[in-house]
């Protein structure tokens, strides 16, 4: 056998030490890559995650076991599509999509339709269980399941009392009932 010379050991060991190194950064190089891979594909799936889960928000928030109006009013805000959503009375709140008002209930279930020029009062003592609409510049006034119990037809329609209301009608004054209908 051939002896090898002191020069040959020694670039046959630098030669291996650099193909070790050579190795060594292509492992890395590879691992890196593989690291980043498994980085993006980490970040889709909890961005995707993220995206598409099921929105757990309740339908009705509730704070001491009633209903907090704040905390309903600010998810209608959020999720309905309405330009506005008024504070909350009698469980009820006056919506708007920017141009026509009308009412939802606490769950954003429109109770009346938003068809409106303006809503006046919201269930108040006036019409207690009744609420004043605005249409064309008349007036009316809509239950709590929505009905239009009093046709938008009057000028000014006067606070209930006994269960009737003094209405105008052009230059003619005279009292209905709650309903709509004509006393005389």
């Amino acid at each position: 056998m051939e002896q090898k010379t002191p020069e040959e050991l020694h670039r046959e060991m630098e030669a291996e030490i650099a193909a070790n190194e050579a190795a060594d950064r292509e492992y890395r190089r590879k691992l890196i890559r593989n690291l980043i891979i498994i980085g993006v594909i980490f970040a889709a799936g909890i961005s995707g995650y993220l995206i598409f889960r099921p929105h757990n928000e309740p339908d009705v928030y509730y704070t001491n076991g009633d209903i907090d109006y704040v905390k309903q009013a600010d998810k209608l805000r959020r999720t309905s599509g309405f330009k506005s959503v008024d504070e909350f009375r009698g469980g009820y709140a006056v919506v708007s999509d920017g141009k026509k008002y009308g009412i939802v209930d606490v769950k954003g279930n429109v109770i009346c339709p938003v068809k409106y020029d303006a809503i006046e009062s919201n269930y108040s003592q006036h019409y207690p269980d009744l609420c004043e609409v605005n249409l064309n510049g008349k007036l009316g006034l809509v239950d709590k399941q929505g009905k239009e119990v009093v046709k938008p037809i009057y000028d000014e329609i006067g606070a209930i009392s006994s269960g009737t209301m003094q209405v105008t009608l052009g230059k003619e004054k005279f009292y209905i009932d709650t309903n709509g209908n004509r006393m005389e």
